[in-house]
């Protein structure tokens, strides 16, 4: 240990903890660092750890060190050169980035900032790999690695909202899928962009073309659609039918405000107001997944994208064949369905009746069998009274 003097760096592994501080060894001379010089923790977890520090002075049997000097001369070097590239080793690899060592200091590197593609930094890093890095944030020492690197954003700057690129896909998602422009510069493409049926239909690799919907080098955004270059499915449609066709459909889903009916290949919606002659009843209570049925097309909007069916216009009347076979004065049973403000609707099969609240005396429930005369027959209106 004769070539140390004081001022000069020196490397060595944490053996032991004393009194007052730690205690390692460099080629079996006892080198000491003092607790209040370490920036260390007092415990057991520093056993093990290799740091680097100033000679200090030299005792009899040891070295004495200071770690603290050290950290703060290379923090203020970092910061010095927050433009530069520098030299680090991986210590750690985690989820949201990787831990570094640069000369004793630690420091962190998002997975933002360590590739430009968006892939995961888990496969292709490991503890114990150097690489190069710049400071982006010197108080939280925050680096990256894709600074040091040719940024390919530049060569998509000319690129602006509506043009048309080549693609290939990188990567599927559950929502969505990402898109590569050939230079690693990725652009997300939403499942809802996909196609018009908001199915992803994407395998990796497949090449495509997209029309740019947002992009911003800058913030390193861009969102891509394949959708907008594809003919609506209701143009193609349009082609083929009229309204007031009756053409045979398929109920594929079930939503809020009724069903999708696939009709040639082409989701269609049916509202629940067109699914039933019963007010109020909604195509999920009376329909399956995978039924087929007759439908009359009701609206065809090529622009808008939207086709309208109905399943009732495309029966016959219930009401019509009701007031075929019956005529006011005669005497009807059924079940009470639902119970509104102004009275009560009855359930007669084919159709429903009204009663209204000053036509009945008895109180009723849900599901009550009701027993009344019919007082009005117009249309799709019936009337009837206890």
């Amino acid at each position: 240990m004769s070539e140390l003097k004081v001022g000069d760096v020196v490397e060595f592994k944490i053996e032991k903890l004393i009194k007052g501080g730690f205690v390692g060894y460099v080629d079996g001379q006892e080198i000491f660092l003092p607790k209040s010089l370490s920036g260390l923790k007092e415990d057991e977890s520093v056993i093990g750890k290799t740091v680097k520090a100033y000679v200090k002075e030299f005792k009899q049997n040891s070295v004495v060190v200071d770690r603290k000097a050290y950290l703060n001369d290379i923090k203020a070097k970092l910061e010095s050169k927050a433009d530069e590239v520098i030299d680090a080793v991986v210590t750690k690899v985690k989820p949201k980035g990787i831990v570094i060592d640069v000369d004793g200091i630690s420091g962190f590197v998002p997975k933002e900032e360590i590739f430009y593609k968006k892939i995961d930094h888990r496969q292709y890093i490991s503890e114990g790999d150097e690489v190069q890095v710049k400071l982006i944030d010197p108080v939280r020492r925050i680096f990256s690695i894709k600074k040091t690197l040719p940024n390919p954003w530049e060569e998509v700057k000319e690129l602006n909202i509506g043009d048309v690129v080549k693609v290939s896909v990188s990567h599927i998602t559950d929502y969505g899928a990402f898109v590569d422009l050939g230079n690693g510069v990725e652009g997300f493409l939403h499942i809802s962009e996909i196609n018009w049926d908001g199915i992803n239909d994407l395998t990796l690799g497949d090449e495509i073309e997209v029309e740019i919907v947002e992009i911003n080098p800058e913030e390193e955004k861009l969102r891509v659609s394949r959708k907008n270059l594809l003919t609506k499915p209701a143009v193609i449609f349009n082609e083929n039918h009229n309204v007031g066709d009756i053409v045979e459909g398929v109920i594929t889903k079930f939503i809020n405000v009724g069903a999708f009916v696939e009709i040639d290949g082409i989701s269609t919606l049916l509202p629940n107001k067109f699914a039933s002659f019963k007010k109020g009843e909604k195509a999920n209570e009376i329909f399956n997944i995978g039924d087929k049925l007759e439908f009359k097309i009701i609206t065809i909007s090529p622009e808008e994208n939207k086709v309208i069916v109905s399943r009732k216009d495309a029966m016959p009347n219930p009401y019509d064949s009701f007031a075929q076979t019956h005529q006011v004065g005669d005497e009807v049973e059924g079940k009470v369905k639902y119970i509104t403000d102004f009275g009560m609707f009855i359930d007669l099969g084919d159709i429903e009746a009204l009663v209204r609240k000053e036509d009945f005396n008895n109180e009723y429930n849900i599901g009550d069998e009701f027993k009344g005369k019919i007082i009005e027959i117009n249309g799709e209106r019936v009337k009837l009274a206890e």
